[in-house]
C-alpha cells in the first residue's frame, strides 16, 4: 500500500490558539520558542495564505487592544524602541497603518493624527499583506514569522495607561477640533527651529542669541494669547489635556523631576511611571507644548553637561559614577525649577495692573480645569522622595543648571 501524503487542513482557531503562546515565548526568549515556531511553520507549509490571514488579524487586534488600554501611536513606538530590535519597527508601522484603514478621518482626534504624521504614518493607510511586506523587507519566511511573533509578544505585555485621547473610530469632541489656537503652529515651528540650532551649535554666543530670540517669540505669544482669553465677551473653553514624554534610561526618576520642574513653572502637573520611563504632563494645551519644548531641550543640555563631568571614582577606587550622575541630575532639576519659577513670579509682577486684573480669572479658571483633569486621569498618586547620595554630583548639577539656557521661559503663568 502506498503512503497517504494528504495534508490535513487546520482551522483558523487552531492557529489562533497557538499564536499568543508562541508570541509570549519569543518575546521572553523562552526555550519553548523554537518548538512553537516549528508548529507554526508546519501550519505555514500547509497553507501560507491562511497563516498570513490569521497572523495579520491577530496583530491588528493586539494594536487595537493597546489603544483601548490607553496607549497612543507615539507611546507604542517610543516604548518599542526601548524594548525591541530595530528591524521590528517597520512591521509595527505596517500594522498601525492597517489597523487605521477603516477609520474615517473625521473620527481620528487631531492630536492622535498629529502623532501618526510625526512618524510618517499618513493616508492612504494600506492593508497589511505579510508576504508582500516580507518581500519588501527581504526577509525569509522563518524571520518573518519570528518578527511577527516578537511584535505580538511585545504588544501583549503592554500595561494599562491613562487614556489621553478619544479612540480612533469614535466621535471626536468638538473642543478638540483645533489642537492649538490660531497662528501658534507657525510660531512654535519657528521656536523649534531656533531651539534645534541652539542645541546644535558649538558656539555659546550663537546659542545664547538663538535662545533669546526663541524666548522673545514665546513671551510675546504667551502674553497676547492670555489677554485674548481674558476678553469678557468670550467663553473660556476647557482646553486642558495631557501628553507623555518618554525619557531615556538610566536615571529616570531624576529626569522625571526635571520634566516636573518645567511643568510646574508652566502651570502643568506631572505623573511619572519609572518602570516604563514615561512622564505624563497635564495642563492647558499651549502650556503642554511649552513644557514639552523646554523639557526636551533641557534634558539634552543636562545630559551633555552630565557626560562632560566625566567618570567619578571613590577614595577606595570604587566607581561613584552612577551616584554622581543621579545626584547631578536631581540638583539640576531643582535649580532649573527655581530659575523658572523666579522668572514666572517676576513676569507676573511686571504685568500692568489693568491687565493683571483681567488675567487673574483666566489663570484661576485654567488651574481649576487642569486640576479636574488630573484628578480624573490619576485619582490615586503617591509622592516619592529620592535620597541624595553624592555631594559632588549635587554641587556639579547646581552649577550646570545655573549655566543652562532657558530657551522658552514662560512670560505669563498658565
Amino acid at each position: 500500500m502506498g503512503s497517504d501524503d494528504t495534508l490535513v487542513r487546520v482551522s483558523d482557531a487552531e492557529i489562533l490558539h497557538l499564536l499568543p503562546m508562541a508570541a509570549a515565548a519569543v518575546a521572553l526568549d523562552d526555550g519553548r520558542a523554537d518548538g512553537f515556531l516549528a508548529r507554526l511553520g508546519g501550519f505555514d507549509e500547509r497553507d501560507q495564505a491562511q497563516v498570513d490571514r490569521v497572523l495579520q488579524d491577530f496583530l491588528r487586534k493586539l494594536i487595537r487592544s493597546a489603544w483601548e488600554r490607553g496607549w497612543t501611536p507615539a507611546d507604542v513606538i517610543q516604548h518599542s524602541r526601548r524594548r525591541l530590535e530595530p528591524g521590528i519597527e517597520p512591521l509595527l508601522f505596517a500594522v498601525i497603518r492597517s489597523e487605521h484603514k477603516p477609520y474615517r478621518e473625521s473620527t481620528i482626534d487631531p492630536r492622535w493624527q498629529e502623532q501618526l504624521t510625526d512618524f510618517g504614518i499618513e493616508r492612504p493607510f494600506a492593508e497589511l499583506q505579510l508576504t508582500d511586506w516580507a518581500a519588501d523587507q527581504r526577509l525569509g519566511r522563518y524571520l518573518t514569522l519570528h518578527t511577527a511573533l516578537a511584535l505580538a509578544g511585545f504588544l501583549q505585555t503592554l500595561p494599562g495607561l491613562a487614556r489621553l485621547f478619544p479612540l480612533p473610530g469614535t466621535t471626536v469632541p468638538a473642543r478638540t477640533a483645533s489642537v492649538v489656537p490660531g497662528s501658534s503652529g507657525k510660531i512654535l515651528a519657528r521656536i523649534r527651529g531656533l531651539l534645534a540650532k541652539a542645541e546644535a551649535t558649538e558656539f555659546p554666543d550663537e546659542a545664547e542669541a538663538l535662545s533669546e530670540k526663541a524666548q522673545e517669540l514665546m513671551a510675546k505669544f504667551s502674553l497676547d494669547q492670555a489677554l485674548v482669553d481674558a476678553d469678557p465677551s468670550l467663553d473660556l473653553a476647557d482646553d486642558s489635556g495631557a501628553r507623555r514624554i518618554w525619557v531615556e534610561t538610566p536615571y529616570v526618576s531624576a529626569k522625571a523631576q526635571l520634566v516636573g520642574a518645567v511643568a510646574s513653572a508652566n502651570g502643568c502637573r506631572t505623573v511619572s511611571m519609572e518602570q516604563l520611563a514615561v512622564v505624563t504632563i497635564v495642563g492647558a494645551e499651549l502650556d503642554l507644548q511649552l513644557t514639552e519644548l523646554l523639557s526636551t531641550s533641557l534634558l539634552v543640555q543636562a545630559n551633555r553637561a552630565m557626560l562632560a563631568a566625566g567618570q567619578h571614582i571613590g577614595h577606595r577606587g570604587e566607581s561613584r559614577t552612577r551616584s554622581f550622575r543621579q545626584s547631578f541630575l536631581m540638583a539640576y532639576a531643582q535649580r532649573i525649577g527655581e530659575r523658572l519659577q523666579a522668572t514666572t513670579d517676576a513676569t507676573r509682577a511686571a504685568v500692568p495692573e489693568a491687565d493683571a486684573d483681567r488675567l487673574l480669572p483666566v489663570l484661576s479658571r485654567r488651574e481649576e480645569q487642569v486640576e479636574a483633569l488630573f484628578t480624573k486621569l490619576f485619582p490615586e498618586t503617591v509622592t516619592r522622595r529620592t535620597r541624595i547620595t553624592n555631594g559632588a554630583g549635587w554641587n556639579a548639577g547646581l552649577t550646570a543648571a545655573d549655566l543652562a539656557q532657558l530657551e522658552t521661559r514662560r512670560q505669563v503663568p498658565g
